[in-house]
């Protein structure tokens, strides 16, 4: 067991501390309520950070997990086994809320929350695909080095000086820091620039949190370019029959237009923390949401909407994770010469479409150039132009948002000083803690930054900047 270095009875008078200062302020809900998602979020960020991604747990425990979890840190017990599993509780009695993280080679970490048990889990049949070997050729085939050749004295220079500034930070306060782990450009189909942080490298999967939504949106045109499922059809879930939900289509549910009630939330008082660290099938809790407006008329961002997306994916791929896994590999990722990409499951075995994607930030940028070239690859279409065409025009709802894709046109995203020097056309992925995979086909540019954003005010000004000034420059 890894207790935190500070004695219990001091841990005791920082728990009544932190409890006194939540109940005067009414910050982020109550403790109690806040601690399932505490011990949800660290168990799992610690998992997946050291055993998926190969970080270093002292590095993730005290840099990425704790600043993000206070106060829960003053109060918890951490049990870490490498390459197995974790497990946070609160030492406060009656709120303990443990929640153990898991780990399965070939498929990441997995929450145990309450009333699943840890053998059930592990006894989820699954056998991972083989990967061929890699390939010496050029990005985006290959596993070459970037290749900057071609580009002026200035425009290398401006790459290094916009990564300097990505990487450098401005506080030694643990709590404010960007935490940038990885800084790459692609342009004109090729790998210009490619940088990491000290003690990280290309091989190191990332986690992309809402980026994953977007890959969620790919994998569905997939399915939509092979006739597996129909954009403009309902969604077909067998749990909506015959009821109003039931006339909710593909397009509406992708467009974050169900209309179905959600509170992205990221306290304890909020259902995307409750479905991801309390709940065993995610995409049937988030389906049993009420109906509260019309199907394709209300935008509310929901990490539950994908998660139902992948659910059905799931049951029109034959009912198995195996076979969803082996689609997305096969059909999606492969072709791009994707290597060691997941999406981690639930606990009923459903790939996390909402939040838990991680890949290398070299095949983050491999989606972003998938994107930019219209679904195109190689010769092969990976995806339709009427799939994509969905995927990246504004919807009914919102002209902010496609389908699962975020949209320059009135992006709150973007530093208001900088939107007009972002070409129109600009698509991005984003994700919490600051992913970004920002897109621009005109330019046919594709930026990628990685990291653990504890400053995201500096985090999206360097990127947005960087863009801006690539597309002045390149």
């Amino acid at each position: 067991m890894d207790n935190t270095p500070v004695t219990r009875r001091h841990a005791s008078r920082l728990a009544l501390a932190c409890l006194t200062a939540l109940a005067v302020q009414g910050a982020q809900a109550n403790l109690i309520d806040d601690i399932p998602a505490g011990t949800g979020y660290a168990a799992l960020e610690m998992c997946t950070r050291t055993m998926q991604s190969r970080d270093d747990y002292l590095r993730v425990r005290w840099y990425y997990t704790v600043p993000v979890v206070q106060p829960l840190s003053a109060v918890w017990m951490v049990d870490y086994v490498p390459g197995v599993k974790v497990n946070v509780r609160s030492w406060v009695p009656f709120i303990t809320n443990p929640r153990t993280a898991i780990y399965r080679k070939g498929l990441g970490c997995t929450i145990v929350p309450p009333g699943t048990t840890e053998a059930a889990v592990r006894a989820q049949p699954f056998k991972a695909i083989d990967m061929p070997a890699p390939s010496s050729h050029s990005w985006p085939m290959g596993e070459a080095a970037a290749d900057a050749t071609g580009l002026s004295a200035s425009q290398l220079a401006l790459l290094k000086a916009r990564g300097d500034q990505i990487f450098s930070e401005s506080t030694s306060k643990v709590s404010q820091k960007k935490n940038s782990i990885a800084f790459l450009v692609a342009y004109k189909g090729r790998l210009i620039h490619e940088r990491y942080a000290k003690d990280y490298n290309r091989d190191q999967p990332q986690l992309g949190w809402s980026m994953t939504k977007s890959l969620t949106a790919l994998i569905a045109g997939a399915m939509a370019t092979d006739g597996r499922l129909s954009l403009d059809a309902p969604v077909g879930l067998p749990q909506w029959s015959g009821s109003a939900k039931a006339t909710i289509t593909w397009k509406q549910l992708l467009n974050m237009a169900p209309g179905l009630a959600w509170t992205e939330g990221y306290t304890g008082a909020g259902d995307t923390t409750d479905m991801l660290f309390s709940q065993a099938d995610e995409g049937s809790w988030a389906a049993e949401h009420p109906l509260t407006s019309t199907p394709g008329t209300v935008f509310n961002y929901s990490t539950g909407s994908p998660n139902i997306a992948m659910l059905r994916m799931r049951q029109l791929l034959g009912g198995s994770h195996q076979a969803l896994y082996n689609y997305y590999q096969q059909r999606l990722l492969m072709p791009l010469g994707i290597r060691q990409g997941i999406i981690e499951p639930d606990a009923s075995g459903t790939p996390v479409g909402g939040a838990r994607g991680i890949l290398r930030p070299v095949d983050w940028l491999r989606l972003g150039q998938l994107v930019s070239q219209g679904g195109q690859w190689q010769g092969q279409t990976l995806i339709n132009a009427n799939a994509m065409n969905f995927l990246l025009a504004g919807s009914p709802a919102t002209a902010e948002y496609g389908g699962y894709i975020w949209r320059q046109p009135t992006s709150k995203e973007i530093p208001a000083d900088l939107i007009n020097r972002i070409p129109a056309d600009t698509v991005m992925f984003l994700g919490h803690l600051g992913q970004f995979t920002v897109i621009v086909p005109s330019k046919q540019l594709v930026v990628v930054r990685m990291g653990v954003s504890l400053d995201m005010d500096s985090t999206k000004r360097d990127v947005f900047g960087t863009v801006a000034d690539l597309v002045d420059q390149l």
